[in-house]
């Protein structure tokens, strides 16, 4: 599109392909860091937007009438070969986790002490699950997946390639998803238009809450939405009632933060180049509570009562750790 753009105005063409081919073929090397891979995966994503939701449209046409119901994930990733290669995100399904991997493609679920493909995904670009970036348990059972490959929110109400789309391609790269205490509302951090969304639990449009570039969103026991952002206004508290927003944590402390949790009275925000993770109050004081080691670059995080679980994709893993003396483990 910007190629285009740039030719229309007497750039030659033949001299701006042959820079993009340049640009695309160079390798990336082993210091290219997490928010590199996640920018050059988001510009891919948003590189021609109006192609993108016309193959989402053709692609996954639940949201209008006669639209097939599912869609399957066309030449997914063998599940008795795969193995872990960048998660990304996490999340919990009835006590056990579940890890979104963003290059394999796919979402794993813990299997007692093993992990499985819940969902494969697609080398085939823009093909649905081609990139995943967040995941959450489904209310109704099953998870919820937010892919930027289709722009779309899928539901999988079982294991497998089956999926069920929510929103026919209208969100752009959604990199958070939540849902309320109520179960009926899906609540969708979207980077690419820098604003958190709602829609429907069964689907359909999605519609305005507030311009926060969210790239974690959790609830509190009161019906808050927590917000982090890589902006200066760091943690934002969102009134979905009211559409309205909330700087609570500003000034930027985190270096690039990868995602947010509430967890009982505080909040969580993993720092993905400080190495660490932050906590956080209502009252907006903030500090670290863990840095370094095993961290290497964080991202994905979620709790339950008693442990937090954070993904690392630099170390491939997946770690918990215990909320009250920090001991820490790896789950994958």
């Amino acid at each position: 599109m910007i190629i285009r753009k740039l030719c229309a105005i007497g750039i030659p063409c033949h001299r701006l392909t042959l820079l993009a081919l340049l640009a695309a073929s160079l390798p990336l090397t082993a210091a290219t860091s997490a928010r590199a891979q996640d920018e050059t995966a988001a510009a891919e994503t948003a590189a021609d937007e109006t192609a993108e939701e016309k193959e989402a449209s053709e692609t996954a046409g639940a949201d209008t009438p006669g639209g097939p119901p599912t869609v399957e994930v066309p030449e997914p990733v063998d599940a008795a070969t795969a193995a872990v290669d960048y998660p990304r995100d996490v999340a919990l399904l009835d006590g056990k986790l579940l890890v979104v991997d963003r290059f394999l493609p796919g979402i794993w679920i813990q299997d007692g002490e093993q992990f499985t493909l819940f969902t494969p995904g697609t080398p085939l670009l823009r093909k649905p699950m081609n990139a995943p970036w967040c995941v959450t348990a489904h209310p109704g059972g099953g998870i919820l997946i937010g892919d930027s490959a289709t722009r779309e929110i899928y539901h999988a109400g079982q294991p497998g390639a089956k999926l069920s789309p929510l929103n026919n391609g209208y969100l752009g790269i959604p990199m958070a998803i939540a849902v309320d205490a109520a179960g009926q509302t899906i609540y969708v951090g979207d980077a690419e238009r820098r604003a958190v969304f709602r829609l429907p639990i069964a689907g359909g449009k999605p519609e305005l809450v507030a311009r926060v570039n969210a790239r974690g969103l959790s609830f509190d026991d009161a019906g808050n939405l927590w917000a982090v952002t890589p902006d200066a206004a760091a943690v934002q508290k969102i009134d979905v009632a009211n559409n309205s927003a909330e700087t609570v944590v500003d000034g930027r402390p985190y270096q690039f933060p990868g995602g947010l949790v509430w967890a009982g009275e505080e909040g969580f925000v993993t720092d993905v180049y400080g190495k660490a993770i932050w906590r956080f109050a209502a009252d907006g004081t903030t500090e670290k509570w863990f840095q370094g080691e095993p961290l290497a670059g964080p991202v994905g995080i979620t709790a339950d009562e008693t442990h937090l679980y954070v993904a690392d994709p630099k170390k491939k893993q997946v770690y918990r750790f215990d909320r009250k003396t920090k001991a820490v483990e790896p789950v994958l």
